[in-house]
């Protein structure tokens, strides 16, 4: 049975149509000067057909699972980015802390990108809870180590989903996100190198 979305909901015209003219085209013909995307191959490339309902992003049937997941998700990514808010101001450089609230607004945009997935395949936009101030180490270098866990378990997380997802746009989805906290994961030893010098001086 197809999950209802706001998408599909008329049969002879919907969103989806523009938005995947406007947006997958571009994205994947990008692709097609290097070689790789020339056209849309769900069969050779693993990205959905508009004739393919099995690919369709809006038609394949929702796991109640994944929902609660991007719940969860998109609450973690808020908490998150208020964390690195947080650190920011505990920062001893000026570089750290614009490097801080660089995360920061990595994570909001998680948050975002989680939720316009919600949207896509719920119909329904979600009101995420109000987030609590979570609880930041006094110690920079300490707070910099529970990022550093933090974020390689959310590589781990993100990349599991991205080996179960069913869409070119959830795979999409989850490998960008990985990418990110992984990227967080590497710099922020740069971070607490700097801090040890600042403290050496």
């Amino acid at each position: 049975m197809y999950s209802y979305n706001g998408a599909n909901y008329h049969e002879d015209y919907n969103y989806y149509d523009d938005y995947y003219n406007d947006y997958y085209n571009d994205y994947y013909h990008s692709y097609g000067n290097h070689g790789r995307y020339d056209y849309m191959d769900n069969e050779h490339c693993g990205c959905w057909d508009p004739y393919s309902p099995e690919m369709d992003p809006y038609c394949y049937p929702v796991s109640p699972g994944l929902i609660r997941s991007l719940e969860e998700y998109i609450k973690d990514e808020l908490t998150d980015s208020r964390y690195y808010e947080l650190l920011a101001q505990k920062a001893p450089t000026q570089r750290a802390k614009d490097l801080l609230m660089e995360f920061s607004k990595d994570e909001k945009m998680h948050a975002q990108d989680f939720m316009n997935a919600y949207f896509m395949l719920t119909g329904r936009r979600y009101q995420p809870p109000k987030i609590e101030d979570p609880k930041v180490p006094d110690d920079f270098m300490e707070a910099l180590q529970q990022r550093i866990l933090a974020e390689t378990n959310d590589y781990k997380k993100y990349g599991e989903q991205y080996l179960k997802a069913h869409t070119a746009y959830l795979r999409d989805l989850f490998f960008m996100t990985r990418t990110s906290e992984a990227q967080h994961a590497m710099r922020i030893p740069y971070l607490m190198h700097e801090h040890h010098r600042q403290t050496m001086r």
